[in-house]
């Protein structure tokens, strides 16, 4: 088998997975909103909706919600926090909020702390996507195409996270 057959089926496989992710980012955003609108809660989004590849090449998948950390700061958002998620987390009462998670407990490097804050939340509260752990965007995203650092973190079928034997 020539070489590019094989990078043309990881790039199918790829895409194939990354089209997966965009359809449970919006699924799981739109149950997020819901709660909200259910429990009366402001929705609290983690994770920049205009950043990132796929966001910028196929389009956004989620909104801001009324509230959106980052460490971009989410700068198209009207009400946004910026800085490392381990550093804000603490600062916002949780409880008053459904939160949204895109994508970001990868690239943390203090996921424990952050586990703490969201181990107190009600888990009907809480709506999670991670990139998946059989992906290979799991292993060097976003570090290939943007010089971003490849993620602290992965998340396993089992809901346990390791380290990446790849972060320097």
């Amino acid at each position: 088998m020539k070489y590019y057959h094989l990078i043309l089926i990881l790039i199918v496989y790829e895409t194939c997975i990354m089209l997966l992710r965009k359809y449970r980012r919006r699924s799981t955003f739109k149950a997020a909103q819901n709660r909200a609108k259910e429990t009366g809660k402001k929705l609290l989004v983690i994770g920049d909706p205009y950043n990132g590849i796929a966001s910028k090449t196929t389009g956004i998948d989620y909104s801001c919600g009324d509230v959106c950390v980052d460490l971009t700061g989410c700068p198209m958002c009207p009400e946004s926090i910026k800085g490392r998620l381990e550093d804000t987390i603490g600062n916002i009462n949780l409880n008053d909020y459904v939160i949204y998670i895109s994508c970001v407990l990868e690239y943390t490097d203090d996921l424990p702390k952050i586990m703490e804050y969201l181990n107190k939340v009600n888990k009907k509260d809480l709506y999670v996507v991670n990139v998946e752990w059989y992906s290979f965007m799991a292993w060097f995203y976003p570090y290939f195409l943007t010089k971003e650092r490849p993620p602290s973190y992965i998340k396993l079928p089992n809901d346990k996270y390791i380290k990446n034997p790849l972060k320097n």
